[in-house]
Formats: C-alpha cells, structure tokens, sequence
C-alpha cells in the first residue's frame, strides 16, 4: 500500500497539464494522453464509458478540470481560488465548476453506492498502473509546423532567400527508398474478442447452475472484459476498434440496470378483457412493454381491486361507463398520467381520486392501482 501511495502522490506532483489547443471541452482527456503519450481517443472514450457506469465519469471530468492547471498556469484553477498561484481561468468560472460538481456527486451516489465505489476503484487503479508504467515517459506536445530556416549567404532583409543572387539550388534529390514495413501491432481486438466468446460460453454454462445470474451480469463481465482490451492496447498500440463495441455493451448494461432486468424480466405487450369479478387477477405486471386492462365486459354489481405496473412502457385500463372507480395512478421517474380526468406530466407525478362515474353511486366498484417507473399511465371510461 505505501508502493501505491507513493505512486499516487507521484502522479500529483507530475500531473497532467491541460493544453490550450488540440482540447474538445476542458482539455482533461487531452492532457492525461498527452502525459502518459497514449490516444486521446482512448481516454476521451474512458471518460464516456465512466459517465454510462452510473454517471462517474462527470464529477471525474469536473474534479480533472479544477485539480490540473492549464497551458501556462502556475497552479489548477481550484488552488488559484485560495491564492496559491495564478490560473487563466477566473474565480467566477472556477465557483461555478465547483457548484456543477454538487448535481453531478447527487445524481451519481444515488444510482448505487457500491456500484460507484467499485468504479472509482477501478478508475485509481488506472491511473496507478499508468503512473507506473508510463510516468517517466516526458510529455508529449501537440505537434507544430517547423520554421523555415534562412537560405545560408541570404541578406538580412531577406531571409528566405528570394532575391535571385541568393539563390542556392540544391543538388538532385536522391532516388526515393521503398518504406520501411510498418510494424505489425499486437492483435489486442483480436484476443479480446475471443476471450469476449469465452465468457458467453461460461455463461451459458453458469446460467443453469447459479440461480441470481443475469443477463446483466453476462453484461457486465463483456464491459470488464473490452474496457481491459483497451487499456492493455494504451499501451501496446492497437485494439482501438473496441471503443465501437464497448459504447454499446455501457448503453444496454446502463439500461438494464436502471430497469431492474433479471431472470423473470417479461417484454411485450399484455392485453387482458376478464369476463367476470373472479376472472380479475390481483396484478398485471409487465417489465418493458405494454399493457392493455379492459374492464368494461364485467358485471354491473361486486367489487374488484387489481394493479397494474411496468417498469417501462404504457398502461392503458378501460373501466365500465357507471363503475365506482378508486383509482391511484403514478409514474415515479417520469411520464404523463391521465386518470379519469385528472392529469399529469413530468418527473415523478401521482394522482388520486375516486369517480363515481355520470349515474353516481351505486353500482360495480373497482379499485385501481396504476404504476410505472417511466412511461404513460391512462385510465379511461367509455
């Protein structure tokens, strides 16, 4: 451990710097690649791939841009605030940076505490193994066109040698040589894929014996699998073509966790038309999908309480003209809610009521409770 820490505090004192050009936002990913002279396609990627893992990837990119100085500065904007050098950027820009970093910690603490430490971890492990294997490596710089140097015997006035006494032809150049054969890069992608198709194959195999196994974890494991794929090419010069696979691999593994995927995950549409008080089930549940609850074939008389509830899709139930209808409808994260009339849209919205439909009391009783995580929740009478 004092190895690492050490390593660490070695990264701080030598950290990267952010460059003026050659940036696309605040120039972090550029200035970690050119420190450790590695792709910025890479470490721009890296970035993205943290902000898909529960978001971890912005407060990273936030915490870079106010910790590591830019081009010319003395010291990181966050250190120019309490007067320990000067920065370029200005305290206002600074503050600003520092209360973005407030939204991006909430949102990302919120989606899952161990997910988020398990990433963080992950990150200071990268940054570990790059300090120590490429931080002796001088930093790179962004390449510059090279000045012409002045024709030898020119006059002061003219450098370049244009006036016709200065001029020295040169010699014949020499016969162009064939180019060297370019070196062959390490076959990273390749192996990574093949290691990618072991790991599906294990998972079939697991799936049969190991009950909490999930898609989301075969997910997962492919995400840990191309991320090492890339890092390993940082390093050796090849496997970029990963980048292609591994965005999408973080898009559905995002997704599914978001929604709560696991083995009994139903996608589709459910239609149910019960014909009878008894023909209603207690709850109609669908995870991405659809479902359709018509209530208006039942008996003008008795009572029926059912819930519907999806974690992502639409929720339409269709109740008798005169029923007596309790109704609670929510979309928790966001959606639009409309329920006998009363309506709602945005994020987390609920309503509640009971209608008595145009004859008033009297008659078939229905309670009803409608709810999805993100989507649109009706309750119609017609």
């Amino acid at each position: 451990m004092q190895g690492v820490a050490d390593t660490l505090r070695e990264f701080w004192a030598h950290r990267p710097v952010r460059p003026r050009a050659g940036r696309k936002l605040g120039g972090v990913a550029t200035g970690i690649a050119l420190r450790f002279q590695i792709d910025p396609v890479i470490v721009r990627i890296a970035f993205v791939a943290l902000a898909l893992s529960g978001g971890v990837g912005v407060p990273m990119y936030l915490a870079g841009w106010l910790l590591l100085p830019e081009e010319g500065d003395e010291v990181s904007p966050l250190e120019s605030l309490i007067n320990k050098g000067h920065s370029s950027m200005s305290q206002a820009q600074t503050v600003l940076l520092g209360f973005l970093m407030f939204p991006a910690l909430a949102f990302t603490f919120g989606k899952g505490g161990f997910q988020v430490v398990v990433t963080l971890a992950a990150a200071v492990a990268c940054i570990y193994l790059l300090q120590k294997n490429r931080g002796h490596l001088a930093p790179a710089t962004l390449a510059e066109p090279a000045p012409v140097p002045p024709v030898p015997g020119a006059p002061a006035w003219d450098p370049l040698g244009a006036a016709p006494f200065a001029w020295d032809l040169p010699e014949p150049a020499p016969k162009p040589q064939p180019p060297a054969p370019r070196p062959r890069k390490p076959k990273v992608g390749l192996a990574t894929l093949g290691v990618m198709s072991l790991v599906v194959a294990a998972s079939a195999i697991a799936w049969n014996f190991v009950p909490w196994f999930t898609v989301p974890h075969v997910i997962g494991l492919l995400i840990a699998v191309a991320s090492a794929g890339l890092l390993v090419g940082a390093f050796t010069g090849g496997g970029r073509g990963l980048v292609w696979l591994l965005i999408p691999l973080s898009v559905v593994g995002f997704g599914m966790t978001s929604l709560k995927f696991d083995r009994n995950t139903r996608l589709g549409d459910l239609t149910e038309t019960p014909k009878s008080v008894a023909d209603v089930k207690d709850r109609y549940e669908i995870s991405v999908g659809s479902v359709k609850l018509d209530l208006r074939e039942l008996p003008a008389s008795g009572s029926v309480t059912t819930s519907v509830a999806a974690d992502l899709g639409e929720l339409v139930v269709h109740v008798p003209k005169n029923a007596d209808v309790t109704f609670s409808c929510e979309a928790t994260a966001v959606g639009d809610v409309d329920c006998l009339d009363k309506k709602a849209d945005g994020g987390s919205v609920r309503v509640d009521g009971t209608d008595l439909g145009p004859d008033g009391e009297g008659g078939l009783k229905i309670n009803l409770d409608v709810l999805t995580n993100v989507g649109d929740v009706k309750v119609l009478r017609d």
